[in-house]
């Protein structure tokens, strides 16, 4: 046990949450393994396929599913996080996952002949799966990391767990992605989906065994009764009603899902037709997303005991300035993009193979090498602010938000995220091939700086608690007066 706090830098937590911490190393890295060893190339599968094998030209069918996928979540991923607060976080990541093993059974079946109606639904059930774990498994360790450690009251051995959680995540994300390609190359991608559909059904049944409350938050619940139907309404409500009541919150929360909107049209639409275009083939592809993913290993672990020395209201504006998918970054690619365009054909590459086999597991074009090397760079130097910036918020989050409305306020937040994000994915997915990558991300840059400007303004606003405070002083103030006008 000993040994399990000093690696999460829980120094003051019991062997209960030691436990918690336990779990949560397992399921996240088993959640990304699951999700992660497709996605080198679930978009492109299904670009080439309504594009007839030209993923560019798939492009606009692709964010036009993109937004199905994001309208569904955005309508179900608040209510699903109320649900959450309501039943139980177990019942709700247990079902999200039988959804993504239906969702990629669906897929593995997709042709160039599918009709177009079928592929809606496979992006409405993911959407819909997506809306039932967001937030979930956070919103379970937070609430029992709130009760079970009151000592951490500047929640600076939180901030140094969730990058110790951080690094596991991207340790086996880094590592399936190589095993995913592959994979993909000896028995084809739609293997790989029905892989996935199997882990899924395994992560659903683990979920709802491993995920209990401790004693002090099944007490702590036991003192209050289950809410009714018309108390879940009140829920739904009252996570909306505290975000636009309290200045800090708004504002925060907002310009963060507004910068954040940005890398998920980078993610969804923009992020892997640019490494096919340097790069060409689903090992190569996979090869470089790992040598990318190593440094943000070490960045992410060290973040945790990095970000101490940083005060938030501060650095929160200027970290998210400078982190991967920021505006400097998206700036960067532009000028990457710009000044070295993708080849127009395949060229001589360089292979590494495994020994005694003619399995390739690293592939590089060499034309490619000069914008594939920036772009490693500028991966390399991001990272870090990322995971700052991340860890920061989060410690300024965990005691602004109620736990009765954590799960709901964890899930609004993608929900207000994906707002954001629709109108762009759906109107940059059809001008891509029409005005290019490098202006579609000047573009995204800008959108990015504006949701920074929003944030700075939240910080420079009181905290909920600090505003009650001032409120009641200034009340106080007041009643004196009145005495001594009197």
């Amino acid at each position: 046990m000993e040994v399990s706090k000093r690696f999460f830098g829980l120094e003051d937590a019991n062997y209960n949450i030691v436990k918690l911490a336990r779990i949560m190393s397992i399921l996240m890295p088993l959640f990304s393994l699951t999700v992660m060893i497709s996605t080198t190339f679930f978009m492109i599968f299904v670009a080439e396929a309504v594009g007839q094998g030209n993923y560019i030209q798939g492009l606009g069918v692709v964010g036009t599913l993109v937004v199905v996928q994001m309208v569904v979540q955005t309508l179900l991923d608040y209510p699903t996080g109320a649900i959450g607060d309501w039943l139980g976080q177990r019942f709700i990541i247990a079902s999200a996952f039988v959804t993504y093993a239906i969702s990629y059974f669906m897929v593995a079946s997709v042709t160039s002949t599918t009709p177009l109606l079928y592929l809606v639904l496979i992006y409405a059930l993911q959407g819909f799966a997506n809306s039932q774990q967001s937030g979930a498994l956070g919103a379970w360790f937070d609430n029992n990391y709130r009760v079970a450690v009151p000592s951490d009251f500047d929640r600076t051995q939180y901030g140094v767990f969730q990058a110790r959680l951080g690094m596991i995540f991207q340790i086996v994300a880094t590592l399936s992605l190589i095993p995913g390609g592959i994979l993909a190359g000896i028995f084809g991608r739609t293997w790989v989906f029905q892989l996935q559909g199997i882990l899924c059904i395994v992560i659903s049944v683990v979920a709802f065994k491993v995920i209990r409350d401790l004693p002090e938050v099944q007490e702590e619940k036991r003192g209050e009764t289950r809410p009714t139907i018309g108390e879940y309404t009140s829920l739904l409500k009252g996570g909306v009603s505290y975000l636009f009541r309290e200045p800090w919150v708004k504002y925060v929360i907002t310009g963060s899902m507004l910068a954040g909107s940005t890398v998920m049209v980078w993610g969804n639409l923009i992020l892997f037709p640019l490494y096919f275009s340097y790069l060409f083939t689903d090992i190569a592809v996979a090869s470089y997303r790992t040598l990318l993913f190593v440094p943000g290993v070490v960045t992410g672990e060290r973040s945790g005991v990095w970000s101490k020395r940083f005060e938030p209201k501060k650095w929160i504006p200027r970290f998210r300035i400078l982190q991967s998918g920021g505006f400097l970054f998206f700036i960067i690619f532009a000028a990457i993009m710009f000044f070295f365009p993708p080849p127009t054909s395949l060229v001589p590459s360089i292979e590494l193979v495994i020994p005694f086999t003619s399995i390739t597991f690293i592939q590089f074009p060499m034309e490619s090498m000069i914008p594939v090397i920036l772009i490693a760079i500028t991966f390399t130097l991001t990272m870090f602010s990322s995971s700052c910036a991340d860890i920061l918020t989060q410690r300024e989050m965990l005691d602004v938000i109620p736990n009765k409305i954590r799960n709901s306020m964890y899930s609004l937040q993608p929900t207000l995220m994906m707002l954001f994000a629709i109108p762009q994915i759906g109107i940059f997915g059809w001008l891509i091939p029409s005005i290019g990558f490098p202006l579609t991300l000047v573009i995204v840059g800008i959108v990015n700086i504006l949701g920074v400007g929003i944030i700075k303004k939240g910080l420079d606003q009181p905290k909920p608690a600090e505003r009650v405070a001032i409120t009641q002083l200034q009340d106080d103030g007041m009643g004196i007066e009145a005495t001594i006008d009197e």
